[in-house]
């Protein structure tokens, strides 16, 4: 794990970690990345949270905090994450995960800081039967990936809130990228339904399987 540590180091690797209202998770998922001496920083961008999210993050030392005033959805904040570093390698990573370890996070970013391939991809197996099973059923929609940087300056898919995993994936093929997928086991991650409540969470659903489509949309009329 040392070696791979120093290595992935040397590359330059920044985190960066969108998320609203988040504080009941954020600060693990945060301090396992800070923790794992894999990233040159740690950047949480709390993107108009109402639950102290931004509180919580600057009361914990190492982790570096952006600000939106009002919620712009996650696909802005990860381009307000990216705008405000320079690592030529950047790990997207979500702010509601379970279970995930160094381990985890190593399999993810040294395949890219090591040069086997210029994006990788996360997906969860054996953590929790929902997560995993959605996996299953759209096993490119994760948020958790780690790519170089210059594969995003042509990207315009910012626009795209929880359709932006859709569109990077869509980018990604165009520009002849193909994606490491690699699987985290025992990883998992929140759902929507447990944070707001089965009404809300379910509106949230479906407002994310909206943006999701009508990012597909947006690349087919492309």
């Amino acid at each position: 794990m040392e070696a791979d540590t120093n290595s992935a180091l040397q590359q330059t690797v920044a985190a960066i970690i969108p998320a609203y209202d988040e504080r009941p998770r954020v600060i693990n998922v945060a301090r396992t990345a800070r923790d794992s001496g894999l990233f040159t920083e740690v950047i949480v961008v709390d993107d108009g949270s109402r639950d102290g999210t931004g509180e919580a993050v600057e009361a914990e030392p190492g982790l570096r905090l952006c600000r939106h005033e009002r919620n712009q959805g996650k696909s802005q904040a990860m381009k307000t994450g990216l705008e405000a570093c320079s690592a030529p390698l950047v790990c997207f990573l979500d702010a509601d995960l379970l279970n995930v370890t160094a381990e985890h996070l190593a399999q993810l970013v040294d395949p890219v800081s090591s040069g086997d391939c210029r994006a990788s991809l996360a997906v969860f197996s054996g953590g929790r039967t929902l997560t995993s099973l959605a996996q299953k059923i759209s096993p490119l929609i994760s948020g958790q990936r780690c790519l170089q940087r210059e594969l995003l300056d042509s990207f315009s898919g910012w626009g795209s809130r929880f359709g932006v995993e859709t569109a990077i994936n869509e980018h990604l093929g165009d520009i002849g990228v193909q994606q490491r997928i690699v699987t985290w086991h025992g990883a998992a991650q929140v759902m929507k339904e447990e944070k707001r409540g089965c009404f809300g969470g379910f509106l949230a659903r479906l407002g994310m399987y909206r943006d999701i489509m009508l990012a597909r949309a947006r690349h087919r009329r492309h």
